[in-house]
């Protein structure tokens, strides 16, 4: 019978070649998933430098936004000045780096040394005073008795000379990832000084192979990814400046020692999503205690009444309303990201949600505005078959 009496639809050879295919790639994605995870991981690894240039660059691009406002040039688009804004943006981030480097890293190693030489005699008064002692379980308080802490020393020192030759190699995997991460600083210089002409060449590659309409499309879900994740880093950058700044505030209400560190250390760890800030208030309750185990309960205290202050006035004005995500969805963003993509996920996670959102509400107003041009898939796909049956 012809084709064109049929009763049923028709799909063409071509068609059909396009389904085997597909789950011809489907199956062998499947069956050598292991294999194709370990060439990723080895590409991702050789390119590290490439993406430690990309994230970089992301990042100083947001102040050098900024500067090529305020120094426009003669052309009026800051290209005049790119030069001098790109300096001015390094020139910034590096100093707000190594500010809360300084002012946290070395008060936090010393207070560690501090509370490693009191540690020994804490435990001996707590252990030959005989309320403290009956307050811990007996077993508890011989195994305190038993430490020789002479002995831990030796050990330690011990580690230090035959420990870190066996560790050779993850220390020169660590040098190599640092390497990476300072040409990765090149590489940033290089993307920045060239964005225009790299985004031209980019468009141009797209709309060559692929075509403008996916151009158009591809573009829009770069502009609404870069809104989410700007917004994110800036809205993080502020709420973290905020946290530190109503905990140093607090912390020298109270007397606390060293409390713009504390308020730095706070501020800075709050970046890390879901857990950073209360990782922050324990290294900071070990810096006190090294001091006063008093003064650090009390921290503690206050770390958390300013955390409720923070989350329930600030937080939602800073970060999730720049971000665009309500409710549950940044907590959701954060728990995806962090099932799929690990550690780096919760940092992503957030503004991958957002970009998401903003793609989706930006096809369904498309969709009101044209809806005779805007089918599903599955219309796509019936109307197809009916055209070709008739």
């Amino acid at each position: 019978m012809d084709d064109k009496n049929s009763n049923g639809p028709t799909i063409s050879w071509k068609t059909c070649a396009k389904l085997i295919i597909s789950v011809l790639i489907v199956f062998l994605f499947i069956r050598y998933w292991g294999e194709i995870e370990s060439f990723v991981e080895v590409v991702l690894s050789g390119a590290l430098a490439i993406i430690a240039g990309l994230v970089i660059a992301y990042i100083v691009n947001i102040p050098m936004r900024f500067f090529e406002r305020v120094l426009p040039g003669p052309t009026g688009d800051g290209t005049r000045n790119r030069g001098l804004s790109l300096l001015l943006s390094f020139v910034c981030t590096l100093s707000v780096v190594l500010f809360a480097g300084i002012l946290v890293i070395p008060n936090l190693v010393d207070a560690v040394i501090r509370l490693a030489e009191t540690v020994p005699g804490a435990v001996e008064r707590i252990t030959n005073n005989g309320f403290l002692s009956s307050l811990l379980p007996p077993a508890l308080v011989a195994q305190l008795n038993s430490i020789n802490w002479e002995q831990v020393v030796n050990d330690v020192a011990s580690w230090l000379q035959s420990g870190v030759a066996s560790s050779l190699p993850q220390v020169m995997s660590l040098f190599g990832q640092i390497g990476a991460w300072f040409m990765g600083i090149i590489f940033s210089f290089w993307f920045l000084g060239e964005k225009n002409s790299l985004s031209n060449g980019a468009h141009k590659l797209v709309q060559t192979y692929i075509g403008k309409r996916a151009d158009e499309r591809f573009s829009q879900g770069i502009a609404f990814a870069d809104v989410s994740f700007r917004s994110y880093i800036i809205g993080s950058a502020l709420e973290g400046l905020i946290f530190g700044g109503l905990v140093a505030i607090a912390c020298t209400i109270a007397e606390m020692p060293e409390a713009l560190m504390l308020g730095a250390l706070v501020g800075v760890m709050s970046l890390i999503p879901m857990i950073g800030a209360i990782i922050g208030a324990i290294l900071g309750a070990i810096v006190i205690l090294a001091t006063s185990w008093q003064k650090a309960l009390i921290f503690l205290v206050l770390f958390f009444i300013v955390q409720q202050i923070e989350q329930n006035f600030f937080y939602p004005r800073v970060v999730t309303k720049s971000v665009g995500l309500t409710g549950m969805w940044p907590l959701v963003g954060i728990t995806i990201g962090t099932a799929v993509f690990g550690f780096p996920g919760a940092f992503v996670g957030v503004p991958l949600t957002a970009t998401i959102f903003r793609i989706v509400e930006a096809d369904f107003a498309r969709r009101e505005k044209l809806p005779s041009d805007c089918l599903s898939p599955f219309e796509k796909l019936q109307k197809s078959l009916s055209d070709k049956q008739e």
